[in-house]
């Protein structure tokens, strides 16, 4: 069953559907339950549920949804309101947005060109990423959350529907994991131990590609189970991230993951180099 970030999406789209469907603006929207537009923008692109009365009034009263379309939009409405688990956590709300689809995705595909995907990290690797810190040092308190957040996330790779994972790795991210003696062994081992279940592809872009079409950045890519949702792309920064909805560019992204795989080293020559970098460690 989809989660409530994903009912949250599903509910949007329903509801700016009909909206269209009843020739009506943002604007007419807003007037109707005296809000503003920018508030009728976050319930259509999923990131607030309207309240119950909020809903009732669009439907019946500018909609013109019969009462079968408004039983099921409430009952949508519902289960959009849940808090999911990642909401004990207290993540930033561009990061909790990201870790609502991911729950909800069926296949993610990224590429990391300085660190090892938060899917595939070891405990002590994602501690010392998230201590090192950046414009805004994480307390000791952030750092177990956010540790214990990702955790949680890596459970999504097991279990009866696990997450298909596709992952490029830049070699650069396995030589400077490589180059702490503390994290090299473990992590290491972790990735050669993970790419050998069934739900995750990990391929290798060395560096004797030299330059390439995805230097630009990371980038990670979402499908959804039924067609849900269309996919989704995200990219994060230094200083936030945020989803991509727009599907012009989410399948530009598509095809440069698909270009950068194809040039990657396949999967038994990418455990091959992780497994050099590994024996310097043993």
């Amino acid at each position: 069953m989809a989660g409530p970030t994903v009912r949250r999406r599903r509910l949007g789209i329903e509801l700016q559907r009909l909206r269209e469907a009843a020739g009506a603006t943002r604007l007419d929207a807003a007037a109707t339950i005296d809000c503003s537009p920018a508030r009728i923008g976050h319930i259509e692109l999923g990131r607030n549920p309207p309240s119950k009365s909020d809903l009732i009034v669009l439907l019946r009263h500018l909609y013109g949804a019969d009462e079968e379309t408004l039983a099921a939009l409430e009952e949508l409405r519902k289960e959009a309101s849940k808090r999911g688990w990642w909401s004990t956590y207290s993540l930033p709300e561009w990061l909790a947005g990201y870790v609502g689809l991911e729950y909800d995705a069926t296949s993610v595909r990224c590429l990391e060109l300085e660190l090892i995907p938060g899917l595939l990290q070891t405990e002590q690797y994602m501690r010392t990423i998230f201590t090192l810190g950046g414009p805004k040092p994480l307390s000791a308190k952030q750092v177990d959350r956010h540790v214990a957040a990702r955790l949680h996330r890596q459970e999504r790779l097991t279990g009866d529907s696990p997450l298909q994972l596709t992952a490029i790795i830049s070699q650069a991210a396995l030589e400077r994991c490589s180059r702490d003696e503390t994290l090299a062994a473990p992590q290491l081992a972790q990735l050669l131990d993970r790419a050998s279940w069934p739900n995750i592809e990990l391929r290798v872009l060395p560096f004797a590609l030299g330059l390439h079409v995805g230097m630009a950045g990371p980038f990670t890519l979402l499908t959804f189970p039924d067609q849900l949702l269309p996919d989704a792309a995200y990219q994060e920064y230094a200083v936030g991230g945020h989803v991509i909805d727009d599907q012009a560019v989410v399948s530009q992204l598509a095809t440069l993951f698909s270009e950068l795989r194809s040039k990657a080293l396949g999967p038994n020559e990418s455990l091959d180099l992780i497994t050099q970098l590994a024996e310097h460690h043993e």
